[in-house]
């Protein structure tokens, strides 16, 4: 045997051991015949390579000599006059060789199933009538599953493998937080979050713990955004609080500067505008140059607006485009995703920031550039959020400038967004408009659609789900 099918072996093991593990924890009793043949197709689709005869010894948890004595009682029980069945044979089986009909049949008996489901003869099924088997989600379960297995069997020591992982998963929930609904990736920043504090507490080396809290401080900054969405400004800034100090013990400066923008933002949808230029501005002591820091100037020059100081938030505008090009970081370009700040979203705040200064044609030059960008940009960049915010403020541009037709335009791609994905700022930037139009005439019909649309958005959603699972956990048990 070579050392790769050793591997294989090793790995079919794992993903089988995870499967029935799993399976059978679910149950009160024994497994029943159906059970065994999901358990059998999970088992083949995450190691394709091995015989389904092989997945079914797995399945049931037998060892091949475990397997061999199973036979023989079964043998004994039915009446059967025992077979010489060898450890050879039985491993030519597995490895793909074909038993005679005699042993066919009584292989057949042992696993309750036919040949076909073993692998010993071909199915001429029609293509359409046949059922098919568990896929690509369970290969993705139980690869997790087995990751999760494999770090767990790893040295006391946190290996280099899992901290690879963890980082991986760290960046691909961060680029798939841009096109996904917040809510369920919520449940899964958590679950990563869990594995990274689990590993903390193993013996690690400084060079890793710093990994680590970086890594941890990243996922409280994503589920601060998630907050945000949901519209729950006080946890948002709790988090965002945790990553600034995680990236402090890190002596991560970008993830601090960071940070410091989150709570900006959380400051100018509370109205505490004073704390959102401090934030802003404290964050620029961390963070100097590259996109991280073009999104604090944009913070300043959104904070300043607010509070009238005009000179200072038009002085920041350019500022943030002066020190774009002057550096890149990890967090912001190599991990990127939802902490990316691209020209597309600069100029989704720009437009904020003008109708803040009452510069309604600026406000909507702007947000008509951002979508622009947005629409010819690289797909998986294309954040659902930042464009449809694009958007609404365009919306709210044009409604200041009392042209209800061009708001309506603007609005008609915002009401095709599914209710999981209408995060909070949205319906708080359309009541805005809102508000406009109910004092001009002929605004009714936008008027509606903007009071539909926010009556049923991720708020309302996030709600649902908390109160729905609080009423589970409270329910008596029957």
């Amino acid at each position: 045997m070579t050392h790769s099918s050793r591997g294989g072996d090793r790995a079919t093991l794992a993903y089988a051991t995870i499967i029935r593990n799993r399976t059978l924890a679910e149950l009160s009793g024994l497994p029943s015949a159906a059970v065994i043949q999901r358990m059998v197709d999970e088992i083949h689709a995450c190691a394709p390579q091995q015989t389904r005869f092989k997945c079914w010894r797995l399945a049931h948890g037998w060892t091949v000599e475990e397997a061999i004595e199973r036979f023989h009682a079964m043998c004994d029980a039915q009446g059967i006059k025992r077979r010489g069945l060898s450890e050879r044979s039985w491993r030519e089986w597995e490895a793909g060789a074909r038993p005679d009909r005699d042993y066919t049949d009584l292989l057949c008996r042992l696993f309750e199933t036919g040949p076909v489901q073993l692998g010993f003869a071909q199915d001429y099924t029609p293509e359409g009538l046949r059922v098919a088997p568990p896929a690509l989600d369970l290969i993705a379960t139980a690869a997790d599953e087995a990751g999760s297995h494999a770090e767990q069997a790893e040295a006391s020591e946190l290996g280099s493998g899992a901290l690879e992982r963890l980082r991986t998963q760290v960046i691909w929930i961060a680029k798939r937080y841009v096109s996904e609904p917040p809510l369920p990736l919520f449940v899964e920043m958590r679950e990563v979050q869990e594995r990274t504090r689990r590993a903390l507490d193993k013996r690690i080396h400084p060079g890793q713990a710093r990994e680590l809290y970086f890594l941890t401080g990243t996922l409280c900054g994503l589920m601060a955004n998630v907050s945000m969405d949901m519209d729950r400004r006080i946890p948002a800034d709790t988090l965002a609080r945790a990553a600034w100090t995680y990236g402090k013990v890190a002596g991560h400066a970008v993830l601090m500067g960071w940070a410091r923008g989150m709570q900006s933002s959380v400051a100018l949808w509370d109205r505490r505008y004073g704390d959102a230029a401090r934030y802003a501005e404290e964050g620029l002591t961390h963070l100097h140059a590259g996109s991280g820091a073009t999104r604090l100037h944009m913070l300043r020059a959104r904070s300043y607006a607010m509070m009238g100081r005009n000179r200072e938030s038009a002085e920041a505008l350019a500022r943030a485009a002066d020190v774009r090009a002057a550096g890149a970081d990890e967090l912001h370009d190599e991990i990127a995703g939802e902490f990316a700040f691209r020209p597309a979203k600069e100029r989704y705040y720009a437009a904020v920031t003008h109708l803040h200064l009452g510069e309604p044609e600026a406000a909507i030059e702007a947000a008509r550039e951002s979508l622009a960008l947005y629409a010819h940009g690289e797909p998986e960049n294309r954040s659902y959020g930042c464009e449809s915010m694009a958007g609404a403020h365009l919306v709210v541009a044009h409604l200041m400038e009392g042209d209800t037709g061009g708001a309506e335009e603007a609005m008609a791609p915002i009401l095709a967004l599914p209710p999981d994905k209408r995060i909070s700022s949205l319906g708080a930037t359309l009541n805005t408009g809102r508000a406009l139009v109910s004092a001009q005439r002929g605004g009714e019909r936008i008027a509606r659609q903007i009071e539909g649309f926010c009556a049923v958005g991720l708020p309302q959603r996030a709600r649902h789900a908390i109160f729905r699972a609080h009423d589970l956990r409270e329910e008596p048990m029957t």
